[in-house]
């Protein structure tokens, strides 16, 4: 299924956890962090770890062999639940479980790469992430601040909009788009909140044509000093590839590798990338702050794209200094490899 004409079309990374005002878990009274609209959770185990440099939690000491098999394992099963919901009746239903529970392996597969702990979701999330999933595809648009007069419009539709990351894709499929997260360069945003140590448990709620994932009021605590992406350790290729089939489609190296930190303010840092001694330049961007982290970068490759192989990623003129490696490994070589 094509989830769009352009990935512009499908996410929206619009709010921040200072930067909004309205929505709030019905059952806290802690702000939540805002989404770019789009994400999705997934996954039922992930591993913490304190591997990777100053605290990455990268996969750094993992065998190839063991990442790759758990990697395409989780990328296996990617098939859309069915949703048991009406349009016409405006009635949210709710998506399979199933569903629902591939669409967490899948946030769930990214951030073990970064040795983030497994999320799971909670019932009254999904419920409010159910409904807004229904008023985004009923009115095939996007918004956190939804206004009444839309078709299927509840109060709980707009406090989940308001919370989540929603995305015009169903669930399962919304998560890889979130991670490469084309069209927010200036935040990404939704890989943030995949990526933060604060996020979760989370809501997820999905029709056939649209989905959302409740990401405020988190109860996670930060401890590492910051979190990559591509992480220190053992990175798939696979990861830079094309998330969608149509030529053309945007990859991680062309919206930018990234790094956050709920710590360390990272707007002044310089970024240098080297393969093998041999320096690669890079696009540096200083991200809006409050997307899953108080303080972000992205940088993107400029005139070269990632191949198998090792990238030291030295991040200077901030305190402290920190300097990881990103082994790329092509898992099919790997796996085929006697």
């Amino acid at each position: 299924m094509r989830f769009g004409l352009l990935l512009l079309s499908v996410l929206c990374g619009c709010m921040t956890s200072r930067g909004r005002s309205g929505a709030r878990d019905a059952a806290s009274a802690e702000s939540g962090s805002a989404a770019a609209d789009g994400s999705a959770v997934a996954g039922d185990r992930a591993a913490v770890g304190g591997g990777g440099a100053a605290g990455s939690g990268g996969t750094q000491d993992a065998d190839p062999i063991r990442v790759c098999e758990s990697w395409l394992a989780a990328r296996r099963d990617r098939e859309e639940g069915v949703w048991s919901g009406s349009v016409n009746a405006c009635d949210a239903g709710d998506v399979d479980a199933g569903g629902r529970a591939r669409a967490l392996a899948q946030v769930n597969a990214w951030r073990a790469l970064a040795q983030l702990p497994a999320l799971s979701t909670r019932p009254d999330r999904d419920a409010y992430a159910q409904e807004c999933a229904l008023l985004m595809h009923a009115n095939g648009a996007l918004s956190h601040n939804p206004p009444s007069h839309w078709a299927c419009y509840t109060d709980g539709a707009a406090l989940g909009a308001g919370s989540s990351n929603i995305a015009t894709a169903p669930g399962v499929g919304a998560v890889a788009l979130y991670m490469v997260d084309n069209g927010n360069e200036s935040t990404l945003g939704h890989r943030r909140w995949i990526l933060s140590e604060g996020v979760g448990p989370i809501g997820l709620g999905s029709t056939d044509r649209a989905s959302c994932m409740w990401v405020f009021a988190g109860e996670g605590q930060h401890t590492r000093p910051y979190v990559a992406f591509p992480p220190a350790g053992v990175v798939p290729l696979e990861v830079f590839g094309p998330v969608l089939s149509w030529p053309g489609a945007p990859t991680l190296d062309d919206t930018g590798w990234s790094i956050q930190s709920e710590f360390t303010d990272l707007s002044g840092a310089e970024v240098r990338v080297t393969r093998e001694g041999q320096e690669l330049p890079v696009a540096l961007t200083v991200l809006e702050g409050g997307y899953g982290a108080a303080s972000a970068i992205g940088f993107r490759p400029v005139d070269w794209r990632t191949t198998a192989g090792h990238y030291t990623v030295s991040v200077t003129r901030v305190v402290p200094e920190f300097e990881y490696t990103v082994s790329v490994v092509d898992c099919d070589a790997a796996l085929e490899s006697p």
